[in-house]
C-alpha cells in the first residue's frame, strides 16, 4: 500500500476522533448550561429557598386579634393560646416514613391522633403550597406538643405552631352579635392573599367578627429566625431586620352583659324570637338575642367536633344559624298601629279624642267584605287613645280609609320601617312598605292589582313587613321625638394601652322634631 495512502486514512481518523470528542465536550457542555439555566432560573425560586433551609428563614408573626368587650369591660371575646400540628411540604423527604409516625401518636385517652384516610388526604394537599406551613392537626393537647417534639428527628417537615383561638365567654348568649370565625374559603383565598392573609387564617364568618374583621385583624409582623436540618425553629436571628406585629384594635360594644344573660335566659330552648333594646337618645344597642341560638366557642373546636355541630347547626329545622332580630321579617301587627294615629295627628285628619263614624261591634262592612275585629263582641265607640289602649281592629279600618296608603308609608318610612337601618351588623333585611305602587309593582307578573280594601289590612300592620329591629327604631324615635337614630353596637375601638382611636358617634337619621301636643298624644 502506497505510504501517501496510509498517511491520509490517519488523517481522516484523527479528525473522525477529534470531531467525536468535540462532540462530546460540546454535548457535556450544553447539558451543563442547560443544567445551569433550570438551577438558576427556571427552579431559582425553590432552590435559593433549600439553600436557606438550614439558615435562616423569614418568619410571620401573626398579630394578636382584638379582644371585644361589653359597655362596662367585661369580655365577650377573648383569645387563648392554642397549638397546631403543621407540615413544611418541602422538608417532607420521606413521606411513607413520616405519615407512619404519625400515625403511631395517640392522645391522653389512647385515640390515634389522625385518620390515615384524612392524614393523606392533607398532605397530598399541602404539596401544592410547597414552602407555605400547613396545618394537618388544630388545636393540639400539650401532651402532643410534648410528643411531637421529643420524636423530632423522626418526623422530619412536621411543626408545631402556635396560635390563638377566639374564646367566648357568653355562649349562645351573644352568638348572633359577635359572630365566629372561621378558614378561608379556597375559592377566595387568593383574594384575601393580596389583603395579607396566609393559607390556614381565619376570618371573621358573621357578626361583630365579620362587621370589623379588619381592625380586629391586626397587622402581621415579621422576623428571620434560624432553623436547623429538619425545619424547627432554634429562634429570632438578633442581628437581622424585625418587625414587630400590630395587634388588632380591641372593641368596647354598646351591649349590657348581664342583660344580654337575662334575655338569654327567658328564652325556652323551643321558643322561637328575639329581643332588642336600644336607647333612643343615641341608638345605642344594650340587648340583640335571637332565639334559639348556638354557642359560638364550637368554631375554636378541632375541625371534626366543628363539622359536626355545624352541620346540625345548619340542618335544624328552627334555623339557630339565623339572626331573628335583624334578618327576620315578620308582620308588624298592632305595633303598627301607633304608626296609623301618628299619620292621623300629623296630617291633622284627627285628634287624640276623635271618634271613627262606626262603632265597633267585632266587625267591619267594606263593600263585599266583612273585616273582623280581634275581639269578637267589639269594642263600641272609641277614641283613638282608647283604641290605641284596646288595639281595636275596627277603629283603625276606618283611618286607614279616611288616610290612605301613601299618607301612612310616608311616616312609617319616617319612622324606620321599610328599610335597612344601617346597624352594624351584616345581613340586615330591608322589610317592605305595602301600598298601591309598592303591591302592583311587586306581584305585576302575577297579574295582582291594589284594591281599596287591602288598606283595611294595611293600616293594622297585615300589609307589610319589617324586623323587630326596625319595630324598636320606631318606637324609639317616637318615644324620642326629636331624631331617629341610626342603631349601632360599636362605641369605641382602642388600642392595647386603652388609648381610642375609633370614637362612635349617635348619627341621626331623620330629624322629627315632632310638636309637644302630638307627642304628648303618642306617650299617653
Amino acid at each position: 500500500m502506497p505510504i501517501g495512502s496510509n498517511l491520509q486514512d490517519e488523517q481522516q481518523e484523527r479528525i473522525r476522533k477529534s470531531s467525536l470528542i468535540c462532540v462530546c465536550i460540546g454535548g457535556l457542555f450544553f447539558v451543563l448550561l442547560m443544567r445551569l439555566i433550570w438551577l438558576q432560573i427556571i427552579d431559582a425560586e425553590t432552590n435559593i429557598k433549600l439553600s436557606n433551609e438550614n439558615g435562616m428563614q423569614l418568619h410571620t408573626i401573626k398579630a394578636p386579634r382584638g379582644t371585644i368587650l361589653d359597655r362596662n369591660g367585661k369580655p365577650l371575646v377573648r383569645n387563648r393560646p392554642s397549638y397546631s400540628l403543621c407540615v413544611l411540604p418541602y422538608k417532607l423527604k420521606k413521606r411513607k416514613h413520616t405519615i407512619e409516625n404519625l400515625l403511631k401518636i395517640r392522645d391522653i385517652d389512647g385515640f390515634p391522633l389522625f385518620d390515615s384516610l384524612d392524614l393523606i388526604t392533607r398532605l397530598h394537599v399541602a404539596t401544592f403550597r410547597r414552602f407555605d406551613p400547613t396545618v394537618i392537626k388544630e388545636d393540639i393537647a400539650m401532651d402532643i406538643v410534648s410528643i411531637i417534639e421529643e420524636h423530632s428527628l423522626e418526623l422530619p417537615g412536621i411543626a408545631v405552631e402556635t396560635e390563638s383561638r377566639r374564646e367566648y365567654p357568653l355562649g349562645k348568649g351573644a352568638f348572633h352579635v359577635l359572630g365566629y370565625m372561621g378558614g378561608i374559603p379556597e375559592e377566595d383565598f387568593e383574594e384575601h392573599k393580596l389583603k395579607g392573609y396566609g393559607y390556614g387564617d381565619r376570618i371573621g364568618k358573621s357578626g361583630i367578627e365579620r362587621q370589623y374583621e379588619d381592625i380586629l385583624r391586626g397587622k402581621n409582623g415579621q422576623e428571620f429566625i434560624e432553623v436547623n436540618a429538619h425545619g424547627r425553629n432554634m429562634g429570632a436571628i438578633s442581628n437581622m431586620p424585625r418587625q414587630l406585629p400590630t395587634p388588632g384594635l380591641d372593641l368596647h360594644l354598646s351591649l349590657d352583659a348581664d342583660l344580654q344573660m337575662v334575655a338569654c335566659k327567658s328564652f325556652p330552648d323551643t321558643l322561637k324570637g328575639g329581643v332588642i333594646m336600644l336607647d333612643p337618645r343615641t341608638g345605642e344597642i344594650l340587648v340583640l338575642y335571637s332565639s334559639p341560638s348556638i354557642d359560638p366557642n364550637i368554631f375554636s373546636l378541632a375541625p371534626s367536633l366543628r363539622n359536626k355541630s355545624y352541620a346540625a347547626a345548619a340542618m335544624d329545622s328552627s334555623r339557630p344559624l339565623n339572626n331573628r332580630v335583624v334578618s327576620g321579617t315578620y308582620s308588624p301587627g298592632s305595633t303598627f298601629k301607633l304608626i296609623t294615629s301618628f299619620t292621623g295627628l300629623e296630617t291633622g285628619k284627627i285628634n287624640d279624642h276623635s271618634y271613627m263614624s262606626v262603632g265597633c261591634n267585632g266587625a267591619y262592612r267594606f263593600g263585599n267584605r266583612i273585616a273582623h275585629c280581634w275581639q269578637a263582641k267589639g269594642h263600641g265607640r272609641l277614641d283613638m287613645i282608647g283604641a290605641v289602649k284596646q288595639s281595636c281592629n275596627v277603629y283603625f279600618y276606618q283611618m286607614g280609609i279616611m288616610l290612605g296608603d301613601e299618607n301612612i308609608n310616608k311616616y312609617a318610612s319616617m319612622l324606620g320601617l321599610g328599610a335597612q337601618t344601617g346597624i352594624d351588623l351584616p345581613n340586615e333585611a330591608s322589610g317592605w312598605l305595602s301600598g298601591e305602587k309598592a303591591y302592583n309593582q311587586r306581584y305585576s307578573k302575577r297579574g295582582w292589582q291594589w284594591t281599596g280594601g287591602m288598606v283595611l289590612d294595611l293600616a293594622i300592620g297585615q300589609a307589610q313587613v319589617a324586623t323587630p329591629l326596625q319595630l324598636a327604631v320606631m318606637m324609639a324615635a317616637l318615644g324620642n321625638g326629636k331624631n331617629q337614630y341610626q342603631p349601632h353596637l360599636l362605641k369605641t375601638a382602642t388600642d392595647r394601652n386603652g388609648k381610642p382611636l375609633i370614637k362612635i358617634d349617635p348619627i341621626i337619621k331623620n330629624v322629627l322634631n315632632i310638636s309637644p301636643e302630638i307627642l304628648a298624644s303618642m306617650h299617653t
